[in-house]
Parts: structure tokens; C-alpha cells; sequence
């Protein structure tokens, strides 16, 4: 009897350490706010736009994560401005289409810097593919058509945010990020690097 009761505690032991031992995983959703900012003949036409974004990570040391994400980022076509750079259109044409849209997926790193608050501060980088898609824009009542433009080049984000944590399991965080794509020797023919920044909020689910 007694050794069984030992046998018994020692299970419980080894299991409860095997249990901490495990690697925290993290998976986060949000939604943001996008703001164009290169290269400087899209800035000019494209209106800010909106991110959504999913995130997974594991925790390898004491506040280090490797994360694995996917986000959605799209910008809509401002009719004004292309009939402003446009000498074929008047002002106050209406131009159907013509959005960005980025998808990516990236690998990365994100330390957050534990202590006894409720908020976390942490910063974050990837790097992964992005594949930028200029829709088709075109003019009622006309010929004038911009044909679709996409290309999947290589990119990288860094980031600095918050999370603040609600309990043990659910948090809430704020990230404002930078995004640079290489589209040097893309379809889109831009001699300069795709970058903007986007302003997300979102939740953190701790497992």
C-alpha cells in the first residue's frame, strides 16, 4: 500500500513537470488600420486602407516566440487624385476598381518583456512572400482601362506593440508595424520598395 501511494506521487511528479515544461503557444486575430506610404505614384491615388491579420506562436525562452503569420491588407483606389495625374480624365470622374490588395505569410520573432503590470511590451520582426495584386480600374462610359497587376516578391515587417493582459488566458494588444516589400524587379515596374504602416488591435489567446 505504501508503495503504491509512493509510486503514485512520483507519477504525479514527473507528469506535472512534463506539463510545465511544455512550450506556451499563443494565437492572436486582429484587425488595423493601413496607411500607404511608397511608392510615391500609389501613394498619391490610393486611400488609407483596412488589415486583418492571424498569428500562432511558441514561446522557446523566457518571453521569446517564434510566430507564424498571415495578414490581409487592402487599399482602395482614390478616384480624384487619378483624374488629377490623369490628363485623359476630368475632375470628378468616377473610376470603378483599381484596389491594392497584399496577402503575406511570414516566419519571425516576437520578446515580449514580462513583468508584474498587466501590460507587456514587445517587438516584433519576419520576414516571408507577399503577393501584391493592383486590381483592374476602369472609367464608365469609356475606354479607359488600367489593366490587373500582381506580382510575389520577398518582404519583411518590424513591429513594436503592447499586450495587455485581461486574465492568464486572453489578452488584448496594440501594434503599430512597418512593412517593406522588394518590388524593385517586379510586374508592378517601381523602382522603389512597396512600404506602409499599419496600426493593428487585436486578441491574444494564451495556451
Amino acid at each position: 500500500m505504501r508503495r503504491t501511494a509512493v509510486l503514485l506521487v512520483l507519477f504525479g511528479l514527473v507528469f506535472s513537470t512534463s506539463v510545465s515544461a511544455q512550450p506556451a503557444v499563443s494565437l492572436r486575430g486582429n484587425v488595423g488600420a493601413a496607411f500607404f506610404q511608397s511608392p510615391e505614384g500609389l501613394e498619391t491615388v490610393l486611400n488609407s486602407g483596412v488589415d486583418l491579420g492571424v498569428e500562432a506562436g511558441v514561446e522557446v525562452y523566457n518571453g521569446l516566440e517564434v510566430v507564424l503569420q498571415g495578414s490581409y491588407d487592402r487599399f482602395t483606389l482614390n478616384s480624384d487624385n487619378v483624374a488629377l495625374l490623369d490628363e485623359n480624365l476630368s475632375v470628378g470622374t468616377s473610376v470603378d476598381g483599381g484596389a491594392l490588395n497584399v496577402l503575406n505569410g511570414t516566419v519571425g520573432l516576437r520578446y515580449t518583456l514580462k513583468n508584474q503590470s498587466n501590460a507587456h511590451p514587445y517587438v516584433s520582426g519576419g520576414i516571408g512572400l507577399f503577393r501584391t495584386k493592383l486590381a483592374e480600374a476602369r472609367v464608365p462610359q469609356s475606354e479607359n482601362v488600367l489593366p490587373e497587376r500582381s506580382t510575389r516578391n520577398r518582404g519583411f515587417h518590424v513591429a513594436v506593440g503592447s499586450n495587455f493582459r485581461v486574465d492568464e488566458t486572453y489578452g488584448v494588444f496594440f501594434e503599430p508595424r512597418y512593412v517593406v516589400i522588394n518590388t524593385g524587379d517586379s510586374d508592378l515596374e517601381t523602382r522603389t520598395s512597396t512600404r506602409y504602416v499599419t496600426v493593428r488591435l487585436g486578441m491574444d489567446v494564451q495556451f
